[in-house]
């Protein structure tokens, strides 16, 4: 049997103590009971509360709805103008969280800004096909996604179709093709 895992570190700083507050309180449990948000330790009695997880996550249209977990782990490195948060996950990471989470602060603190996270899949036993990558470029606007996985797919696609590859980016910004 082997393992797969999701894995990326980042760091989004520099950071003033306001955004580290803010920051807290995105990854903060909250309970939402007829419209008003309560800190999950003193929300009252409710069976079928508005929402339960992560604040940031309030908004997030996510299909497997486990807003209890956040998919990745954060810690607070360095001091005074160094001051950063450290965003990371070491085995089953979840990086479209972490998008939703900096497009949130860019938006709030940095909306003239980008951040950027890169990730590896990665396996315990070298199979087939169970290595790759990505990454997501976030602005306050928008999530961009590249990943391995999609792009050999639309290589093969447009190799089918056309018996070359979608053209891309070679090394210094010419365009690579495969000629037959």
């Amino acid at each position: 049997m082997a393992d797969n895992y999701l894995e990326f570190s980042e760091t989004l700083g520099p950071l003033n103590k306001k955004q580290e507050v803010w920051l807290d309180a995105q990854l903060s449990s909250i309970v939402v009971v007829n419209g008003k948000e309560f800190p999950a330790d003193k929300a009252p009695d409710c069976d079928e509360p508005d929402y339960r997880g992560l604040r940031f996550l309030r908004d997030y249209d996510d299909s497997d709805n486990d807003f209890e977990s956040v998919g990745f782990s954060v810690s607070y490195e360095g001091f005074g103008k160094n001051r950063c948060v450290w965003i990371y996950g070491d085995e089953q990471g979840d990086p479209r969280r972490v998008a939703h989470l900096v497009q949130k602060f860019l938006k709030k603190f940095r909306p003239n800004q980008c951040w950027s996270l890169t990730y590896a899949t990665t396996c315990s036993k070298p199979r087939v096909g169970e290595f790759g990558g990505g990454a997501v470029f976030v602005t306050a606007n928008t999530i961009v996604w590249q990943d391995a996985y999609e792009f050999v797919e639309q290589q093969r696609a447009a190799f089918k179709q056309n018996r070359k590859p979608h053209p891309g980016k070679a090394e210094h910004g010419e365009t690579a093709a495969i000629e037959p």
